[in-house]
């Protein structure tokens, strides 16, 4: 360990009961490619904290775990986590950067945290109950703790500012959508690196219609013409689209009416069920969320549970190339996307009348294109890496 620390731009992604973080270099030479030192995890389960972190090109993992306290939270998390970076990684934390669900109307990507963008943020609460908190909480953390903390913001809401006014729109009541009742967007993160990353795959997508799809236990798709979001499938929530691990994607809104008039069910209970209950967990009747639990059961609801996905996946990619007029390629990437072959394949053999011929020599290679090399829609496998798309931001605002 070198005696002068490193320092690093620190960057986070909170959930409910994890923290995922990787630290980047702050040098003003490694942009516009930021320079990832490593990458972990800080997570609770069965009332122990677990830490997990990988040093950029080395195979071992550093692990430490701890008791997790009464109540534990992602701020209890936080405190332990920074005090481990800076006695194990010989890095001293310079600035923090956060991904945060909603950004609003915003069209900026990246901004800096100063006290009237945290009012702003919380102002969103009500449109993103359960995520927008959790993003919140570590920059209030370590704005309380380290104040002379520079710190970044990202937001997974901008890269769609690029929509057509029309793709914006619910039929609702004008005066309800000029208050913010309308389709947002969400993954932006995600479609942003995709984005960067095309050409150096497959210069016709890049130039022309390509449809991502961001198969993860969040599931969404977006619709690009030359790199630019036109359509998307998550809208005014992240709840809207195709069937994802806990959640029910595309609902019929009389279904909530019923519950809440016949059934009694109350907002609570509601906003429970379409958050946590339903989707592949819901459909498989409680088998799992989990594709890879899914795809291991012979029962026959977790069948159904995955097929309901394929056909939901499938479904979306005709309405997105509806708004395209055409799709010249279809790229996948997420947990699901990436690596579960059987379900991939599943969806692409579904989008063969769009003109995808899916090479079947790709099962077991995990090369990036998928497609046969004549097929008039190419399809590729292409991971993504939101945590780089915040850095390089956070880095530029740094730097100035």
């Amino acid at each position: 360990m070198n005696d002068e620390p490193r320092h690093v731009l620190l960057v986070l992604n909170a959930g409910s009961s994890s923290i995922k973080f990787s630290l980047y270099s702050t040098l003003f030479e490694t942009l516009p490619q930021p320079q990832c030192l490593g990458s972990g995890s800080f997570e609770v389960r069965h009332d122990i904290e677990r830490l997990t972190y990988r040093q950029t090109g080395s195979a071992d993992e550093q692990q430490q775990q701890w008791p997790s306290g009464e109540g534990a939270s992602n701020n209890g998390m936080l405190a332990n986590l920074i005090e481990w970076i800076e006695h194990h990684t010989g890095c001293e934390i310079s600035a923090a950067a956060h991904r945060v669900v909603h950004g609003g109307k915003r069209s900026d990507i990246a901004a800096r945290v100063d006290p009237a963008l945290m009012s702003e943020m919380q102002a969103l609460i009500p449109l993103a109950p359960l995520h927008q908190p959790l993003c919140l909480g570590p920059m209030t953390y370590l704005a309380r703790e380290h104040p002379g903390l520079p710190q970044f913001v990202c937001f997974d809401t901008a890269f769609h500012h690029t929509l057509d006014p029309l793709e914006t729109l619910y039929g609702l009541p004008r005066a309800l959508s000029e208050q913010g009742l309308r389709r947002y967007g969400f993954h932006g993160l995600s479609y942003e690196y995709i984005a960067g990353v095309l050409p150096d795959y497959d210069q016709r997508a890049a130039q022309g219609r390509t449809i991502v799809a961001h198969l993860g236990n969040g599931a969404s798709l977006c619709a690009m013409q030359n790199r630019v979001s036109r359509g998307t499938t998550m809208g005014f929530s992240t709840l809207d689209g195709v069937l994802m691990g806990t959640r029910p994607g595309r609902l019929d809104p009389g279904i909530l009416l019923y519950l809440m008039r016949e059934r009694g069910m109350t907002v609570h209970a509601l906003e429970h069920m379409l958050y946590h209950e339903c989707g592949l967990f819901g459909v498989s009747g409680g088998i799992a969320s989990d594709m890879r639990e899914l795809s291991a059961s012979r029962a026959a609801p977790a069948r159904e549970a995955i097929a309901l996905f394929v056909r939901s996946v499938v479904r979306e990619i005709a309405s997105l190339a509806a708004v395209l007029g055409g799709v010249d390629a279809l790229v996948f990437t997420g947990g699901i996307g990436e690596h579960a072959t059987d379900v991939r394949n599943a969806i692409l053999d579904g989008c063969a009348w769009l003109g995808v011929e899916r090479d079947p020599g790709t099962d077991g290679d995990p090369k990036p294109l998928l497609s046969l090399p004549g097929s008039a829609v190419s399809a590729w496998n292409i991971g993504t890496d939101e945590n780089a798309v915040i850095a390089r931001h956070a880095l530029r605002l740094l730097h100035g």
